[in-house]
């Protein structure tokens, strides 16, 4: 029984793999599950036995990635230091993981970019849910790290209030903007990360500017 467990998550992990990719590469619209069962070597009755249907096979893709794959980068803020020095070194951060890590790049890529044809309404509904939950998340980080409300805050960071790099004058309307820029690099790089500015203080230098007071 427990090596039928582990060849079944073994089985479920390898379906997750391929259409982390598969929809990344071809679109989550244009996938077929015989595509992504073809992808991990195994059959599309493997693909049923997991997943309802190609929605939940998405929905479970972005669930098992989301965290796993973004938090090496999240983690950044959360770190000791300065708020302009962590915010400066969570971008990037970003854009060299968009540069180098092709689960980071894909996961990006198939939340962004999720569409589902008129013909599957509740997967288009599904779709936009989830990524409407993970954008409001980072939205959500962004807005309580700006603010200064994260416990990092004291470390480093200076007492007063309206000290530079303490949080921004309007921390929501940054923290927008800040999420406005990541969205738009993770399009740059699922087009050509080539297109992405350099992966150092000159590539993020703007929108830390916009983002501090």
């Amino acid at each position: 029984m427990r090596r039928t467990a582990e060849e079944a998550a073994q089985t479920k992990a390898a379906l997750l793999e391929a259409a982390l990719f598969q929809f990344a590469e071809h679109g989550v619209a244009a996938t077929k599950l015989a595509d992504v069962a073809q992808r991990a070597g195994l059959t599309r009755g493997a693909v049923y036995h997991h997943f309802t249907d190609k929605t939940a096979l998405y929905a479970a893709v972005i669930a098992n990635s989301w965290d796993s794959v973004t938090a090496p980068v999240w983690a950044v803020l959360d770190s000791d230091g300065p708020v302009e020095d962590r915010l400066r070194e969570f971008l990037v951060a970003w854009l060299r993981r968009l540069r180098e890590d092709r689960h980071f790049r894909a996961l990006l890529t198939i939340t962004l970019n999720a569409s589902y044809g008129p013909d599957q309404p509740e997967g288009i509904s599904d779709g936009r849910a989830s990524k409407s939950y993970g954008l409001a998340d980072w939205l959500q980080r962004l807005e309580t790290f700006l603010a200064g409300k994260r416990d990092g805050a004291r470390d480093g960071d200076g007492a007063g209030a309206g000290q530079r790099g303490t949080h921004a004058d309007d921390p929501s309307g940054a923290a927008a903007g800040i999420l406005a820029w990541l969205c738009g690099t993770a399009l740059l790089a699922a087009t050509d990360p080539d297109l992405l500015p350099p992966s150092d203080a000159s590539g993020v230098a703007l929108p830390l500017r916009g983002a501090l007071p």
